[in-house]
């Protein structure tokens, strides 16, 4: 079957092309297949190299026309898809009432329904005649508008090229080709048939070839989902291509425009199991036939994201894409991840990057991180340069171009094909917007960077790869094609015979008299029909599959199927469903074998982070110890708008620093007087809070005064709780300690030491949020911290205690003496107990425990579970 492939597909394809004949199909993939079946017919010959054969998609056909004609005045001016917007914008305003939100909607409605009146010549008086409703009234209006302006400027848009060209042929009769043939149309619009009608009056022969009917074996099949049945098909399909290598294969899917990446993933799901790990020959074994927007591509995204920068703010979380992308400057990136992780540490705002640079100039100076400012920092330069200009399209393209390659977009490494063939697309998407000249006027920087990204919101686009092993294809894209399997997906009532869609703005009435499409549902059922029989005849092997359920909705058989001729054969099995995968896996887990690998023993000169709470990580989950104290893993800080609930802790934390920085005893804090508390308080929030205010703006402002107000009232009621406790006299505060033992060497922080009157210390540590406890409700030592600043501080310690600090109360929680007033007599023997088992919790850290506490709830290991593998280590024990 496969040797004679290329031979068998399109039998009438080579003795057109020796007649001489251009051959003009009806769709763009048609005309690639085309192509690439005459090349392999050539190859098959013997043949080096071959005259590139006439083969055209029409309208790219048409305006070959009026490139190559001889005398340019006769040809009017081409607009392209973007000014054709504009000048629908243009005729359309002050029409649209401004309750209508989505204005360009209406304008890519209203263009589409005029390219459609153009091909089935409808004039425009005809429009206004036959409207009755307001909003078929105001079309007609912007119509008239919109023809009256191309007519007087000479130009023409998609919709007129047609009626151009027949002009052009009609005065130019040596355009004329000899031959031409058709192939892949349903019906030809009545502008069409002018064209092909004046073709034949001077003298070419214009034929239509024969529809394939290659059918002679169909099965139908339904499955519980969509899910199910994409998967079957690319399971069909991985088997016919290990009978048939060279097989060409082709999956018809309803809607693909609507959901290609997720068609793509359930086919491979089928075809190559396990594709998500097989690289990019896996993924390129289903060649889906829908692009994507050029906006969706990260590379555009990115280029996007630095225009828009110039003239406005950007939040956090897109400049942190710009921070960690390989698109913009060097692949060195460390110094820009702690600028990132720097900016998350900062209420999130709109950052222009005259505000961004303020904050971050002299933060880091590595390299990468000084590039990325000083890059930012000539961003405002542009700024200041294009502020309150208006220039001509063609300029600002200059000034992009400038901008980006200032930026290092589109990054420093080595571009594969699909990313060089990417930035070639954009450089012509520049280029169609400087053409915009001719129906625009001169634009501010916004308004350039706004058009720049609808087009890029608009231009759908693929790389140029190979075939594929598996073609996936709309209904309309591979009418016409031939292949040696096909298969129909979504043979349901909802999607065949597919939804009519008749022109919107124009009258039923019109559409109706000149039997355009869509007008009635005859006319859709017609075309559903004709279409279903040109695929079924498409291959000599046809499979029609449908799905009973989609989400919570059962479907049935769309009643086209009642006609069709199918096999006897009720042997299914090649067609099944397979399944997901990595289900497969699931029937071995026993032979899943989980190596714990035991941590080296921390080195003579390993710095290990987090202070006392990596010994508290390692008390309660060992692993977690291991990934944040040595691995020095960080999990980075949302971005926050306003103040986010660390950054108010670290606020409370700092104000409290400020308020008994100068060590007041008891006696002293309950001797300040009104005013002089109030001094003292306002005096520590001012400086806890300066660093917010240093560049804030007035929304933030506002925040911090609001903030500023409640610390007040926090920390008055901290004095009230402190003065109310036994005596005694603060000698420490953020006091730095040094730990060493068995080897681990770890820096603690004391947030605040007391002295009592018998000369004893009281550990203090601030909590701030929901009310905290380092014991449980049995005794039990919840949490290690303030047992390990004891430790480390080798002093006669009288007891210890959190300072929860929160608006609805100042809780302490403690053990021993000092915090409260009564006596612990068994204090001496807990805190021992408590310290033994600190040293072995230390010593499980220095020796390299690593271990994972698989009682954990799943929500408590999520964020590490990619490292730990917790749920497989749970499933295996």
């Amino acid at each position: 079957m496969a040797d004679s492939a290329a031979d068998r597909r399109y039998p009438w394809l080579e003795e057109q092309l020796a007649n001489g004949a251009t051959v003009v199909t009806g769709s763009r993939r048609l005309a690639r297949d085309l192509v690439d079946v005459w090349s392999e017919r050539q190859t098959a010959a013997g043949k080096l190299a071959w005259e590139t054969p006439s083969i055209h998609y029409w309208p790219d056909w048409l305006s070959r026309f009026l490139t190559n004609a001889d005398d340019p005045s006769l040809v009017p001016q081409q607009l392209n898809a973007l000014s054709v917007s504009i000048l629908w914008e243009k005729s359309l305003a002050g029409r649209v009432p401004d309750g209508v939100l989505n204005v360009g909607g209406v304008v890519r409605q209203s263009s589409l329904a005029w390219q459609r009146l153009c091909q089935w010549s409808v004039p425009v008086n005809a429009l206004a005649a036959s409207a009755s409703t307001d909003d078929e009234r105001l079309f007609a209006a912007a119509a008239k508008e919109y023809t009256d302006r191309l007519h007087e400027d000479g130009w023409t848009d998609p919709g007129g090229i047609p009626a151009a060209v027949l002009e052009l042929l009609r005065n130019d009769p040596t355009l004329v080709p000899r031959q031409v043939a058709l192939a892949g149309f349903d019906r030809l619009s009545p502008a069409a048939v002018g064209i092909l009608q004046v073709l034949e009056e001077q003298g070419c022969r214009v034929t239509e070839v024969p529809a394939a009917e290659h059918s002679q074996h169909i099965r139908i099949a339904s499955f519980a989902d969509e899910s199910a049945e994409l998967r079957a098909a690319g399971r069909w399909a991985q088997q016919v291509l290990a009978s048939y290598p060279s097989a060409r294969i082709a999956i018809v899917v309803p809607r693909l425009e609507n959901a290609a990446d997720r068609t793509a993933r359930l086919v491979r799901e089928g075809l190559v199991p396990g594709w998500q790990y097989g690289g990019a020959p896996h993924r390129a074994a289903a060649n889906v036939s829908f692009g994507r927007r050029l906006v969706d591509y990260p590379s555009i995204a990115v280029a996007l994201l630095l225009l828009r920068w110039v003239t406005r703010g950007l939040p956090g979380a897109e400049i942190g894409i710009l921070l960690r992308s390989d698109l913009t400057g060097s692949v060195e990136k460390g110094g820009r991840a702690r600028l990132e992780l720097a900016l998350r540490s900062h209420p999130d705002r709109e950052w222009t990057p005259a505000e961004f640079c303020g904050v971050m100039t002299g933060l880091d100076d590595t390299h990468d991180a000084f590039a990325f400012v000083e890059m930012a920092d000539s961003l405002v330069a542009h700024a200041a340069a294009s502020e309150e200009k208006r220039l001509p399209p063609i300029e600002w393209v200059k000034r992009v171009d400038a901008l980006l390659e200032l930026a290092g977009w589109p990054g420093s490494g080595p571009q594969d094909s699909k990313a060089f063939q990417l930035v070639n697309r954009w450089r012509e998407l520049l280029n169609e917007f400087a053409q915009i000249e001719v129906v625009a006027e001169n634009l501010s920087w916004p308004e350039a960077v706004a058009r720049i990204s609808s087009l890029a919101a608009e231009t759908v686009w693929q790389p140029e790869v190979g075939r594929g092993a598996v073609q996936v294809l709309g209904p309309l894209e591979a009418f016409g094609m031939e292949f040696d399997h096909v298969w129909l997906c979504g043979m349901d009532a909802t999607q065949w015979p597919a939804p009519s869609r008749p022109l919107p703005f124009v009258s039923r009435a019109l559409q109706r008299e000149r039997d355009m499409p869509d007008a009635t549902p005859a006319d859709t059922l017609g075309f559903a029909h004709r279409l279903l029989k040109r695929l079924t005849g498409s291959a000599p092997a046809c499979v029609l599959s449908w799905s009973e359920m989609c989400e919570d909705a059962e479907q049935t058989a769309s009643t086209l199927l009642d006609g069709i001729d199918s096999s006897s054969d009720t042997n299914l099995d090649d067609i099944a469903d397979p399944g997901w995968a990595a289900a497969t896996f699931v029937d071995q887990v026993s032979t899943v074998v989980i190596e714990n690998d035991q941590a080296p023993p921390v080195g003579a000169d390993e710095n290990v982070r987090g202070g006392a709470y990596t010994i508290q990580r390692q008390y309660k989950e060992p692993f977690s110890a291991f990934v944040f104290g040595r691995l020095g893993i960080r999990t980075p800080d949302p971005y926050v708008t306003g103040l986010s609930p660390s950054v108010r802790g670290n606020i409370i934390h700092n104000a409290l620093h400020n308020l008994l920085v100068e060590r007041p005893d008891q006696a002293a804090m309950a001797g300040w007087s009104s005013d002089e508390r109030m001094r003292r308080i306002g005096s520590a929030i001012d400086a806890a809070l300066e660093r917010q205010g240093r560049h804030a703006d007035a929304v933030l402002q506002r925040i911090i005064g609001l903030e500023r107000r409640r610390l007040y009232k926090l920390l008055a009621n901290f004095l009230d709780s402190e003065c109310m406790r036994p005596q005694f006299t603060v000698t420490e505060v953020e006091k730095s300690v040094e730990y060493r033992r068995v080897g681990l060497a770890l820096d603690f922080q004391i947030d605040r030491i007391d002295q009592l009157p018998d000369g004893r210390l009281l550990v203090v540590d601030y909590k701030t949020g929901a009310t905290k406890s380092f014991l449980a409700q049995d005794g039990s030592l919840k949490d290690m911290q303030l047992v390990a600043y004891v430790d480390a501080l080798q002093s006669d310690v009288a007891g210890m205690t959190f300072i929860n600090v929160d608006p609805r109360g100042i809780i302490l929680r403690g053990a021993g003496e000092g915090w409260r007033k009564k006596e612990d007599p068994d204090w001496h023997e807990t805190l021992g107990d408590w310290i033994e088992v600190l040293h072995e919790v230390v010593a499980g850290l220095a020796a390299g425990d690593a271990s994972i506490d698989i009682r954990q709830h799943a929500s408590d290991g999520r964020s590490l579970n990619i490292l730990s593998r917790l749920q497989e280590q749970k499933r295996v024990s």
